[in-house]
């Protein structure tokens, strides 16, 4: 099963900081993904998109986990390298793609 199969996501960006949320469709999803989608997990699969580390944060009252980029955009989202302006809303599919 995928990630996005249990859970939906959304993206930011604030200044090169690049901001994750995934949010479980119910408590028994939330406590897979709390389990499966550590940040080693979420900063092996950003590698890809977005290298350096990666913080995780739980939300349990709203069944989120918030993963934290700080090193993703560097110069802010106008000055990175990565093509086009808002590519790092499409970096959350990289964590609702992951199979747990």
């Amino acid at each position: 099963m995928r990630v996005g199969d249990i859970a939906v996501g959304r993206a930011g960006d604030k200044g090169p900081i690049l901001d994750l949320t995934l949010v479980a469709k119910d408590d028994a999803a939330y406590a897979l993904i709390e389990k499966a989608v550590t940040a080693g997990a979420a900063e092996k699969a950003l590698a890809r998109v977005a290298p350096g580390p990666v913080m995780r944060y739980e939300v349990p009252g709203l069944r989120a986990l918030k993963f934290v980029a700080p090193e993703a955009l560097p110069g802010g989202v106008y000055a990175t390298l990565h093509a086009g302006v808002h590519w790092q809303k499409a970096a959350i599919w990289v964590l609702l793609e992951l199979d747990i």
